[in-house]
């Protein structure tokens, strides 16, 4: 409405924003433009840090009593001969048109605790308790001069600094000229009452606060019937339902008790003493849970009736964490691996059976001990380290070591430690389990032993596989020039033979002296392509990172000049990056490219494809052609020395050529493959170990 300063809205909300209640009284305004009244109490609820969350604002209509005030100004002029009751009953001021005080009763200075020769003259400053704002006093001197009666509330200040509260009427004696002659102060005491609204608001709601926002359930229900009457937010959220599903409804339409006679026990004690406190059971939800709640009941007056306040705390967690804690403890006692706790000293805490046969000592003998009785002193800096790191809140695991048995012998254990923490996370203690590693210590020892023995035996083999090798080599080289000189013989003294005939050779010598050179030629292609095939098996592979695209495509340039005359259409795609022997790949290219371009040649034009693909985690690169393909019933020979699927008068060729390809792909940890059909080409898929 406006009606209010800016210092009463500012005092409104300093006082809510410090968690405190407001009171006071506000005028509004409606939609119509209409002003009314409220007598309003404003209360903040507050959080765990003790700031506001909310605040709940309660008013009441007193629009009526604010026009009956003016009423009752009227009415003053016409009672004014009553002042002298008024003062054996109420506290009584007259004032002058200016405010001076001109009249004060005995309660007046009794209250005020001023002389009535200290009052008279003054003004109403001298008891101005600066609780109310100026617009208050503005408002109020603006209503009676006006003419009209004032009635509020006003808190004022004695001489010796108390403050004390009176219920005020202010009524205007009006003079002919409808003008303010005097005002009559009527004031009736009510500190107490004040001091009690205000304790009991202060109770009210600490009891409010306390029952709605308890983190426990809290019921009231009736005696007679078990209907609950009051229901707090955590009871409501427990039995998933809402305040209007509670309230006004049987208490066991939402829990039902497990245990009969558990029940009756708590009901009788209840009846008997008046209350029952700290009994624990276990309740059935309405949604079939089983739940485990501590239960506080007593019987109080609410309402002039007699109910029963319950509070329920939620222990099902707590239950189960004991129940399972009763199972770790049992689970550790009954290890056979030794389980020990230990304070950040090193100073044993808990001692499990496991612990009792792995080093012989009893709990009673070990716990409040130092674990360093059962470290050697050459290993006691393992436990410096265990423990500096268990502070920094580091675990230590499987470290091998020794330690130490109470018949004085020592046995390997395997350590792991690790932190325990409070319930705020703080490292307070070490858990340490130890394991007999005895068996694998010897199994350890054997497999060294079973490995010297391996090694000597593959260094013999290696030196027996290299004495091999060169003699393999020697056999190379024999066949080389052994088998070469015989058939380079055969050519000499053919030609010999024919330069001697000259033209007196038949056509049938002429016919076998062809056939002899064109033997001993392809004798020696076959020679070539053996030692080849040969040498693949101890010329190292040197892997490293290459491009199968780059190499292709260098094979190609290689053999264009063979294709001056031929239509060929060559395709090569971007390969991925590999791990492979350059020199061997470009032999792998070599080959295949070169079969690819020779099954083709009667094909117009001759396509050439090489490309990859992804199958799983494995690349699968590949060289097609369209070329004469052959019958995949066959497809076992093709990688076998000397094996041709096509006769010599149709493609030329040793057989050699797809066995070499197959011995350095298994060389780099591949596999190859091929697929075909009779006239319509064929694929070679080969892999080179790439698997991710």
């Amino acid at each position: 409405s406006s009606h209010h300063p800016t210092e009463f809205i500012r005092d409104l909300w300093t006082t809510i924003t410090h968690g405190k209640v407001w009171k006071g009284e506000i005028k509004n305004k409606a939609k119509d433009g209409s002003f009314y009244w409220v007598d309003t109490t404003i209360v903040p609820f507050l959080n765990e840090d003790g700031k506001p969350r909310q605040y709940v604002a309660i008013r009441a209509d007193i629009t009526e009593r604010k026009r009956g005030e003016d009423q009752l100004q009227a009415s003053f002029k016409e009672i004014g001969d009553l002042k002298a009751a008024l003062d054996e009953h109420a506290i009584v001021a007259i004032t002058d048109p200016q405010g001076k005080i001109t009249y004060v009763n005995d309660k007046f200075c009794a209250i005020s605790k001023y002389s009535r020769e200290e009052l008279l003259g003054q003004d109403h400053r001298i008891i101005n308790s600066g609780y109310h704002p100026k617009e208050f006093i503005h408002e109020l001197w603006a209503t009676i001069t006006r003419g009209k009666v004032w009635h509020g509330e006003i808190k004022n200040k004695a001489k010796d600094g108390s403050f004390y509260w009176v219920d005020t009427t202010i009524v205007p004696f009006l003079n002919e000229d409808g003008k303010p002659r005097q005002y009559v102060a009527i004031r009736a005491d009510i500190t107490e009452r004040k001091r009690a609204e205000e304790a009991f608001r202060e109770s009210e709601e600490l009891f409010s606060k306390a029952f709605l926002l308890s983190p426990d359930c809290l019921a009231i229900a009736r005696q007679s019937d078990r209907i609950v009457i009051q229901a707090n937010e955590a009871l409501c959220q427990l039995w998933g339902s809402t305040p209007d599903k509670v309230i006004g409804h049987p208490a066991l339409d939402h829990l039902h008790w497990i245990n009969e006679a558990d029940r009756l026990a708590f009901t009788q004690t209840l009846q008997d003493r008046g209350e029952c406190r700290n009994h624990e059971t276990t309740f059935r939800m309405t949604d079939g849970r089983l739940m485990d709640f501590n239960i506080s009941s007593r019987i109080i007056t609410f309402k002039e009736e007699a109910c029963v306040l319950s509070v329920m705390r939620d222990v099902t967690e707590r239950k189960r964490a004991e129940a399972a804690a009763a199972r770790l403890a049992a689970i550790v006692q009954s290890s056979d691996d030794a389980i020990i706790g230990k304070n950040l000293d090193g100073i044993v805490t808990s001692w499990n059976a496991g612990a009792e046969n792995l080093f012989g000592f009893a709990a009673d003998e070990m716990v409040g001990q130092p674990i360093l009785r059962l470290i050697p002193p050459e290993r006691h800096h393992e436990e410096a380290d265990i423990l500096a790191r268990v502070r920094r809140g580091e675990s230590v695991r499987h470290l091998d070591t020794v330690r130490v048995r109470k018949d004085d012998g020592t046995i390997n254990v395997s350590v792991t430690a690790s932190p325990i923490r409070d319930a705020a996370g703080k490292v307070v203690g070490v858990s340490k389990v130890a394991r007999d590693i005895t068996e694998r210590k010897l199994a350890e020892e054997k497999i060294h032993q079973l490995n010297a023995e391996l090694e000597q035996r593959v260094a013999k083999r290696t030196a027996e596989l290299k004495l091999s090798n060169q003699e393999l080599e020697a056999f190379s080289y024999s066949i080389s020039h052994d088998l070469r000189a015989p058939l380079r013989a055969m050519g000499g003294f053919t030609r010999m033979l024919e330069k001697q005939l000259g033209g007196q050779a038949s056509e049938e010598a002429r016919y076998s002296m062809e056939r002899i050179r064109v033997n001993a030629a392809k004798m020696g292609e076959l020679i070539d392509g053996l030692l080849d095939f040969s040498s693949l098996n101890w010329v190292p592979v040197t892997k490293k990172k290459t491009s199968p695209a780059n190499i292709a495509r260098a094979v190609f340039e290689e053999l264009r000049p063979e294709l001056a005359n031929r239509r060929v259409e060559m395709e090569i795609a971007e390969l991925p990056v590999c791990e492979a022997d350059a020199a061997l790949l470009k032999q792998v290219f070599t080959n295949l490219i070169s079969n690819a371009l020779k099954y083709s040649r009667d094909r117009d034009p001759a396509t050439v494809k090489v490309g990859w693909r992804k199958e799983k985690s494995e690349t699968i690169y590949f060289v097609q052609d369209n070329g004469a393909g052959f019958d995949m019933a066959y497809a076992d020979k093709l990688f076998r020395v000397f094996q041709r699927l096509h006769r010599a008068d149709q493609f030329e060729g040793t057989g050699v050529g797809l066995a070499i390809v197959n011995r350095i792909i298994h060389r780099h940890g591949g596999r190859i493959w091929a697929e075909a059909q009779e006239n319509k080409g064929a694929t070679f898929y080969f892999t080179l170990g790439n698997h991710e």
